[in-house]
């Protein structure tokens, strides 16, 4: 089977199972994402699912695809040309190296909520399966022997069972954090007593800050709350009864008692004792914990950074595929319909360029989010924004090797045997000023990942229920005494862009039309 029928079984497939997914209310790792658009809209009281039929309207659109590289597929062959090219490229270590993580990395986003999210993979209870993860019906916590009308939260439903050891268990992912709105309970760190001075755990540092001990037999319930510093009680503490009403007021100078001021003379003595067990509340951001499965820590606002980073890289991915399309298309066509046809139509498009080329973009972003407001905006507007203003770059390059290619001897010949303008443009023109639309693709992408960070960064970029690199970035130039948030942020952001640029160069390079030319 040739390579593009095999493209073509894979797309559709691709299609199927995403349809299938959306018609039985599954959640599907990774096709679930077109039918993921989130703009609608309503109209004299009748909603319209945009989200649905934008999904339907891409599997449509893979599917023409499909059938395209089927057909194309009948008696394909390698061209010797594009053999020699692919192995120039794979020749060229660097580029070639860079190609292959840039792949393992990107194959990463395949799982999806199967590795990044707070829903469980599994759930067995009193001797049922649940797979909460993949399907779109949300549970709530009495299906799994918790509160009544409260959304289930697996987590605590996996320590419950481990806790009850009936037989009960829940399979989490590996990161059990959604990419957005997840936010994390405060972190309770106990500290350890070493003669006198309060130390946090594997730590040689005295604790500073505030601490809160708990009652022994109800380990939920606050008894004290002190202040510490290097290590020693300092301050006021407030000491608490069982029912949470406060019953003193100590005052404490290096981890002396100078001061107490009851509240309720009922009180008895033994309340104010208390236990010498305290635990330090940390407030987000969290430093990273694999105790807590925070692999590198927290955000301002308690969200976890991996997931947030694997949802950016998602929303690029995404993008990515959205923007290159939607902009070499356009590109390309009106690139080579200029430069074949000249005259009126190539006055008429240059004109056109030349306004668009004077239209500042950022302006442009800034009216449309001001406008429609920025909860509104979705990746759908903000890649077609983009690509309004990119493919004349590509469209010039189209239209100078439109013009040369159609002086040429081949194409002359062409018309003569009788081939019509869409033949000559796309099957003799087009194949022999490709390579330079290859060579732009990696630099496409480079530029997508930077403007959506770029965008995200200033605050007019997409909304928060879209995870995002600059937002994180934002974040951590603001946070940085949380140095892992910028530091998490600028690798990842640092690493994608050398591998595209790397692969990018090895591109151009390999598909050197100066080397390797073909005519047809």
């Amino acid at each position: 089977m040739t390579f593009p029928r095999k493209i073509a079984i894979v797309l559709l497939l691709v299609v199927l199972f995403s349809a299938l997914g959306q018609l039985y209310d599954l959640q599907l790792p990774t096709l679930r994402w077109f039918f993921s658009f989130e703009f609608d809209s309503s109209s004299e009281g009748s909603r319209i699912n945009w989200s649905v039929i934008t999904g339907y309207a891409l599997l449509t659109l893979v599917t023409v695809i499909a059938i395209g590289c089927w057909i194309a597929g009948k008696n394909f062959e390698w061209n010797p040309m594009t053999a020699r090219r692919f192995k120039r490229f794979r020749s060229l270590s660097r580029g070639y190296r860079s190609f292959i993580i840039l792949v393992v990395i990107l194959l990463t986003t395949i799982p999806d909520q199967a590795l990044v999210g707070k829903k469980a993979l599994a759930v067995k209870y009193n001797g049922s399966w649940y797979f909460p993860a993949f399907v779109t019906k949300n549970y709530t916590d009495d299906a799994f022997g918790g509160v009544p009308k409260q959304n289930a939260n697996y987590r605590e439903i996996k320590k419950r069972f481990q806790a009850e050891k009936k037989g009960n268990f829940a399979i989490m992912p590996i990161v059990p954090w959604d990419t957005t709105f997840d936010t994390d309970e405060l972190q309770k760190v106990s500290l350890a007593n070493r003669d006198g001075v309060y130390y946090e755990q594997n730590s040689n540092k005295a604790y500073q800050g505030l601490a809160t001990s708990y009652f022994p037999n109800s380990p939920t319930i606050q008894q004290k709350e002190s202040t510490f510093r290097k290590g020693k009680l300092q301050g006021s503490t407030t000491v608490f009864s069982d029912k949470g009403e406060p019953l003193a007021k100590e005052t404490w100078r290096e981890g002396v008692l100078e001061k107490r001021e009851i509240y309720d003379k009922s009180a008895d003595e033994t309340q104010f004792s208390g236990p010498s067990d305290y635990y330090a509340l940390k407030y987000p951001p969290v430093a990273p914990s694999w105790k807590n499965h925070h692999i590198l820590g927290t955000d301002s606002r308690g969200w976890d950074l991996f997931a947030q980073l694997y949802g950016g890289l998602q929303v690029v991915c995404k993008a990515s595929a959205f923007y290159v399309f939607l902009t070499f298309a356009i590109g390309i066509v009106t690139g080579l319909a200029s430069g074949y046809f000249g005259g009126v139509f190539d006055l008429i498009m240059q004109r056109m360029i030349e306004i668009l080329s004077n239209i500042p973009f950022l302006f442009v972003v800034m009216i449309i989010a001001s406008r429609i407001g920025r909860e509104n905006v979705s990746i759908i507007s903000i890649v077609a924004v983009m690509s309004i203003f990119s493919w004349i770059g590509i469209s010039l390059y189209k239209r100078t090797a439109a013009y040369k290619e159609k002086a040429r001897d081949y194409v002359a010949a062409a018309r003569v045997l009788g081939a019509g303008t869409p033949r000559i443009i796309f099957r003799h023109i087009l194949p022999n000023v490709l390579s330079t639309s290859i060579t732009l693709v990696p630099f496409t992408v480079t530029a997508v990942a930077t403007s959506l960070t770029s965008l995200d960064f200033i605050g007019f970029g997409l909304p928060d229920r879209y995870p995002s690199w600059g937002t994180l970035l934002a974040d951590g130039l603001a946070n940085l005494e949380a140095p892992w948030i910028v530091s998490s942020v600028f690798v990842i952001l640092a690493v994608t862009l050398l591998l595209i640029t790397f692969v990018g160069e090895a591109i151009r390079e390999a598909f050197d039309p100066k080397k390797f030319t073909t005519y047809s």
